[in-house]
């Protein structure tokens, strides 16, 4: 069982190779963001020490990790879901022994690991070229939070591009709602900026929501600004996301294999 999962992960790790063209433009937009958002808030604190409660070490931290967050969280193969519903090709996961869910995320785990590598490499080379007075987290409990978290936004972000892709089965074009949601995520998710610069009234709401668990609560966690009480609550609700939106991906796999079945698409 475990095997041939196994070679799903290593044939999308050998696909994202193959296909290096655009793997290399995946990369070098993520580089460029990264680097634009960097040096607006590098310019920023030029003036100043202390902005919003973030000091230039403390946010170039959280830009940098939230860098490495992004690689291992918002990359995702999930959405080709949609892709092979509308080609019929999903047709397969009804004759083979294949689990639908399990598919995609084997191939979600080779994509990510590929992403983490080369994301490690260009964020250590940032640091060496540009030298910024970034933060080193050496707490071991803190790091075990981090990683638990990134771990837990993984599979946030992974079921709600999967509930997304799966609208696919209903309606002809889904690519509408994921555009959106890659926007939406990238400002109020945390990675262009830490949410808690917003007006309260709309921080608090923000965190009622499953995003900003994908890149902000982990960034957050390693640079040690949330209380014990403020982690609780946090991670109550990343965990009330991950079994809801994972019980929904549930039901719409089962209910949309079945009108697919039925209307014969």
């Amino acid at each position: 069982m475990i095997n041939k999962y196994l070679t799903i992960f290593k044939i999308s790790w050998q696909e994202g190779l193959v296909y290096r063209l655009n793997f290399i433009l995946w990369r070098v937009r993520t580089i460029l963001q990264l680097l634009l958002v960097y040096f607006i808030w590098w310019t920023v604190f030029q003036s100043q020490t202390q902005i919003f409660g973030y000091t230039q070490s403390s946010i170039l931290t959280y830009i940098l990790v939230s860098a490495i967050i992004r690689a291992v969280v918002l990359s995702s193969r999930a959405t080709d879901v949609s892709n092979q519903i509308n080609d019929g090709s999903v047709v397969n996961f009804l004759i083979k022994p294949l689990g639908f869910i399990s598919y995609y995320f084997s191939r979600d785990l080779a994509d990510k690991l590929l992403n983490i590598l080369f994301v490690i490499l260009e964020v250590s080379l940032i640091i060496v070229l540009l030298k910024p007075p970034i933060f080193l987290q050496t707490n071991p409990n803190t790091l075990i939070l981090f990683t638990l978290a990134a771990i837990l936004g993984i599979l946030t972000y992974f079921c709600i591009g999967f509930v997304i892709s799966l609208t696919a089965f209903w309606v002809e074009n889904s690519w509408g709602p994921l555009f959106l949601m890659f926007i939406f995520l990238e400002g109020f998710g945390g990675g262009l900026f830490p949410i808690d610069i917003l007006p309260r009234g709309v921080f608090n709401f923000l965190m009622l929501t499953p995003f900003p668990y994908l890149i902000y609560f982990p960034a957050k966690i390693y640079l040690g600004h949330f209380s014990a009480n403020e982690i609780f609550l946090y991670f109550s609700i990343l965990i009330f996301w991950v079994i809801t939106l994972w019980f929904l991906m549930r039901w719409m796999v089962n209910m949309g294999l079945r009108h697919y079945t039925a209307v014969g698409h």
